[in-house]
């Protein structure tokens, strides 16, 4: 089976917790829609969904182009690398997409991240894969240095 389902998450869908939003955005208009509630207002859309459906040409008035997107999105939350951060402090959502599109470009196109916050790291980050754990911390910088700051400073 092909790792590729066709479908490429833009850069504002970056961690598992954001593609099960829309996939429940995209299950509520479904539902909205198969029961033909005429005078309701049409559920919520993000900006991620409709930026999705958009790339990806799907009309998501037409029930075809919901189920596809929809099987689409359940083959990534399956098959999808992830990769887990670990900052000193929550980065901002800029910093995040700029990681994922490295992460797409550069690994996998549908990576996702999931985020954590270890202050005891100091500064820098943890990465780790399902194979790897790479330390980007101060705190890892000063341990492994720990020689020669002593003699710099004694």
């Amino acid at each position: 089976m092909s790792s590729d389902p066709g479908v490429m998450l833009p850069d504002s869908i970056i961690s598992p917790l954001d593609l099960g939003q829309i996939q429940r955005e995209l299950f509520a208009l479904d539902e909205f829609l198969a029961a033909k509630s005429g005078g309701k207002a049409l559920p919520f859309m993000s900006t991620e969904l409709k930026t999705l459906a958009k790339a990806e040409k799907s009309n998501l008035l037409h029930q075809a182009d919901r189920t596809k997107l929809s099987n689409q999105l359940k083959f990534v939350r399956r098959t999808a690398p992830s990769v887990q951060i670990s900052f000193a402090a929550d980065p901002s959502k800029k910093a995040l997409r700029v990681l994922a599109r490295w992460f797409r470009e550069n690994g996998h196109p549908n990576t996702l991240i999931t985020v954590g916050v270890q202050p005891n790291i100091a500064g820098g980050c943890v990465v780790r894969t399902s194979s790897k754990t790479f330390d980007f911390s101060l705190q890892q910088l000063f341990a492994a240095n720990q020689k020669a700051l002593a003699e710099r400073f004694i």
